[in-house]
């Protein structure tokens, strides 16, 4: 049934000014069902995606996922590799290897550099370093004393 010019009056509401503006009415069903078509939407486009996946897997590697890489499967000891290529593979929280390696490094120079074992060929690091800083001190006190002014001598008297 068609709704009357009087009855489509009666929802517009009237101003103090003359302003005339309609209720607001808002379509719940309308709402809903876009709502529910877009999740169905949505549901059925994340199956679809799922099943792309896994046929593109099969695909791809037919016999399943890879073997796991013998350097990084633990040995008998529990241990990985450290490395792999260039890639450190232990949690940084548990790698010790840097800390190694600096204390090897500093052994190394606190105890002298030889060519033949036994034999050090040059100071270590503290005593060069004492060396260097005896030497600065030396020339620098040196620099602070005034250098002593010879005595002026008469001028010479003409005949």
């Amino acid at each position: 049934m068609k709704k009357t010019e009087s009855e489509l009056e009666s929802r517009v509401i009237r101003g103090a000014h003359g302003v005339a503006a309609e209720e607001d009415h808002i379509i719940t069903g309308k709402v809903i069902q876009v709502g529910v078509v877009s999740l169905v939407i949505f549901i059925v486009g994340g199956i679809w995606a799922w099943r792309i996946q896994v046929a593109t897997t099969h695909e791809f590697a037919p016999e399943g996922a890879a073997p796991v890489p013998a350097l990084i499967t633990p040995d008998k000891d529990g241990k990985t590799a450290y490395e792999i290529g260039i890639v450190n593979q232990r949690m940084f929280q548990l790698d010790t290897h840097a800390e190694q390696k600096i204390g090897a490094q500093q052994k190394a120079l606190e105890s002298g550099w030889a060519d033949e074992p036994g034999v050090v060929a040059r100071p270590t690091i503290s005593t060069a370093m004492d060396q260097i800083i005896s030497e600065q001190a030396a020339s620098r006190q040196q620099q602070q004393q005034p250098a002593p002014t010879p005595a002026p001598q008469p001028a010479p008297q003409k005949p």
